[in-house]
């Protein structure tokens, strides 16, 4: 993957924080995966979001129906594995 330079400002106690952490691995290493971590928890909280969004923007009718399907599944599933 291509890198691009960048120079950030941040806090001395949390550069004391990755140095310690950093366990001879470059800063840039470190500042790397802590920004892919936080970056796929932002994505993760943004789905169970849109999650939540859907199932409450069902109506009464579609939350009954949603229901008797995941009822249906665990049998139908339970007649085709054994």
């Amino acid at each position: 993957m291509a890198k691009a330079k960048v120079s950030v400002t941040v806090d001395r106690s949390l550069l004391r924080q990755c140095d310690r952490v950093a366990r001879g691995a470059k800063r840039s290493e470190v500042f790397g995966q802590a920004l892919e971590g936080g970056l796929r928890n932002v994505r993760q909280r943004s789905l169970e979001e849109a999650v939540e969004r859907y199932y409450a923007s069902q109506s009464q009718a579609e939350r009954t129906e949603d229901s008797e399907w995941a009822g249906l599944a665990p049998r139908v599933l339970g007649e085709t594995w054994t």
